[in-house]
């Protein structure tokens, strides 16, 4: 892995799986999460989003960059999520 490159996690909540992969610090948000569903073999569903595992939303976040994400102390450790549509039961609403 080089320095320009960035260990991610993505677990999707739908289905539970979770895949590791490297992208390069300068690739955008929603590069991350189509990538994502390669790894995950997923087709993207109508009303999912994309976030931090904290819980931290990155819908308005989707042109910045991996690096920008961890410049801001957004999402540190490179764990995200795809959440499914909302509605039904959700932790916390």
């Amino acid at each position: 892995m080089t320095e320009r490159e960035i260990q991610v996690q993505v677990k999707s909540l739908v289905t539970g799986e979770i895949v590791h992969f490297k992208m390069d610090a300068a690739a955008t948000v929603k590069a991350t999460w189509d990538t994502a569903y390669e790894e995950l073999k997923e087709q993207p569903r109508q009303g999912e989003t994309f976030r931090c595992a904290n819980g931290t939303d990155l819908m308005n976040r989707l042109d910045d960059t991996l690096e920008q994400l961890r410049q801001g102390g957004i999402c540190p450790d490179e764990h995200f999520e795809i959440r499914g549509p909302s509605g039904g039961a959700t932790a916390g609403a």
